[in-house]
């Protein structure tokens, strides 16, 4: 796999983390986007961060994948969206049928949708159709302009859209946006799901090494992430929680290990599925 001078191998390091774990995370083509360089980084990344990083997004990918699993089994003509959708499986993974779409930034969808089309060309991967937009989701105009396609693509059919591993990272008001974005767009019975972090985790010790770890290694310099609790999820505008839980809880529902257990070795992450009214 030859990487794009504008990708870079800290974009696949989520990849080896569900590939180490495939007993959990069940992507078991995690793998085809790891190469050595990656697998140093991550070794690198889990000494100097923390060691369990391959259980927390095996365990998110397994509940992200179980959560939409279901939805696509109990509606009809389903639509799933993917909002920074990065170098994910999902499509692949879902056996039944439902319509895919994949929305992230220019570069990565262009790289990921050759990637696809050569593995499904040679078996790697099974063949599926995927709808590959490209947007900013922190441009108001990229915005708008999802907006719009998606109120046709989604006015008659029932959609799951995931924002996985990326509200931390985007301003409060973009992510605002983004969730009036998707009221406007999605019909009743729909879900949305995404990960968040807790303003507890500010002074995490796992938390601390990893903005050092990402300012160093990935010139992240940025200090702020944004944090928000079960308050900010109930003032969303247009849903009704009908899940929320924590990687602890992801641990004891997957697997018999007991990891996680001290909140202080571990980038303790929230989860919530919100269904519109």
């Amino acid at each position: 796999m030859k990487i794009q001078r504008t990708l870079s191998e800290s974009a696949f390091l989520v990849n080896e983390s569900r590939a180490r774990r495939v007993d959990i995370s069940q992507d078991r083509y995690a793998q085809l986007w790891v190469s050595k360089a990656t697998r140093e980084l991550w070794d690198n990344f889990t000494a100097k961060v923390y060691p369990y990083d391959a259980v927390e997004l095996g365990l998110r990918n397994r509940f992200f994948l179980d959560t939409l699993r279901l939805f696509v089994r109990s509606a009809k003509n389903p639509v799933f969206v993917n909002m920074g959708a990065g170098f994910t499986s999902y499509p692949f993974l879902v056996e039944e049928p439902c319509h895919y779409i994949e929305v992230d930034l220019e570069y990565v969808i262009d790289f990921k949708r050759k990637q696809i089309e050569t593995w499904i060309k040679n078996g790697r991967m099974p063949k599926r159709t995927i709808d590959f937009i490209p947007a900013d989701l922190c441009s108001a105009g990229d915005r708008k302009r999802l907006q719009t396609r998606f109120i046709s693509a989604l006015a008659d059919a029932p959609s799951f859209i995931l924002l996985e591993g990326i509200t931390y990272y985007l301003d409060e008001a973009v992510l605002h946006a983004l969730f009036e974005m998707c009221a406007v767009i999605q019909r009743p019975g729909s879900v949305l799901a995404f990960d968040y972090w807790d303003p507890m985790i500010a002074e995490n010790p796992v938390f601390l090494r990893f903005k050092k770890f990402c300012a160093e290694r990935f010139g992240h310099k940025e200090t702020h992430y944004t944090l928000f609790n079960e308050e900010f999820i109930h003032e969303i505008q247009g849903y009704t929680p009908v899940e929320q839980t924590d990687i602890q809880k992801l641990e004891q529902r997957y697997t018999d290990s007991d990891l996680l257990k001290n909140s202080f070795e571990i980038l303790p992450e929230n989860y919530v599925v919100l269904q519109r009214k």
